[in-house]
């Protein structure tokens, strides 16, 4: 070798000496304190303070979405703006087909519930017996406690209930209870059978309107936490039929068959059918003159 090849491989290791030295002996900070107020790193701060579930980015989840869009419920969890008296009528309407639903499922219970004999159970002297009812009532009746200071006045709440989903307020729908359970009901289908009772005529609409008004904000309530009732859907639906079950019963009904359904009453027998009429006497079955019925067109 050389003398100037080994001088310059001389050279070559002091400098490359001198460099590692320099650079092993610099200290780089690699940490840092991110400071949450800046605008860089806003996105990926977050309180963790509480047992809340987080995104990476600081955002919480989405909240599950209720079982009742409180901005768009059924109309049977509405409340009229104003008074809406098509709406009323066809809850009527829905009133009538479950009171005479009603009376035919009391006809099948025992005479100890209902007290009703076998003479009030005969459907071929209706009319007479209705008048005869209606004059010599009201009176003191016997009827089981349950019957009337239990479900006298739930009846009596949801008459009431269905006026104030139709816009009309705490008065006037004590009014309508009031209308319904005197002359519909007591006066109306149930003379049918017995005499009007006095404890009803009070019962069913004084205490009616102030259970319906508990009814009436309990399904508010609900409908306002999802339709939950103790964090359950299914609770919370019988719930809320049990609370209206005229509105739940009438949206069925006409959401089912396009609001199209036509009813009836008939007067004669057989419903002025001669076909059925022949074909029931000649099987033997007794003319019966006094006769009442209802005849339900659905239409699809």
């Amino acid at each position: 070798m050389s003398k100037q090849q080994l001088t310059a491989l001389l050279l070559g290791c002091t400098l490359s000496t001198s460099t590692f030295a320099t650079s092993s002996n610099n200290h780089i900070e690699f940490s840092y304190q991110v400071d949450c107020t800046g605008d860089i790193y806003s996105n990926y701060c977050a309180n963790f303070t509480d047992s809340s579930t987080y995104y990476f980015d600081g955002s919480k989840p989405p909240a599950p979405t209720p079982d009742i869009d409180t901005n768009n419920i059924p109309r049977y969890l509405e409340i009229a703006d104003g008074r809406d008296w098509d709406y009323l009528l066809g809850q009527s309407y829905t009133i009538l087909g479950l009171s005479v639903a009603t009376v035919g499922l009391m006809t099948l219970l025992p005479e100890s519930i209902t007290k009703w004999d076998e003479d009030d159970r005969d459907l071929s002297q209706l009319g007479s017996k209705w008048k005869d009812n209606v004059k010599a009532g009201p009176v003191w009746d016997k009827d089981e406690h349950f019957l009337n200071y239990v479900m006298h006045p739930y009846f009596g709440g949801v008459y009431y209930t269905a006026a104030r989903h139709s816009g009309f307020n705490e008065f006037e729908s004590f009014l309508y209870s009031a209308t319904m359970s005197t002359f519909f009901w007591e006066y109306g289908v149930e003379a049918f059978a017995e005499m009007p009772s006095i404890q009803d005529l009070f019962v069913t609409p004084f205490f009616g309107a102030v259970v319906g008004e508990v009814m009436f904000r309990a399904e508010q309530d609900i409908v306002a936490d999802g339709g939950e009732v103790m964090g359950s859907d299914t609770l919370g639906d019988v719930s809320l039929f049990l609370l209206n079950p005229v509105g739940h019963i009438h949206y069925w009904v006409t959401g089912m068959w396009g609001e199209e359904a036509e009813v009836n009453m008939s007067y004669s027998p057989w419903f002025n059918n001669q076909e059925a009429a022949s074909y029931a006497l000649d099987a033997g079955a007794p003319f019966d003159n006094q006769f009442i019925g209802m005849q339900v067109k659905l239409k699809f």
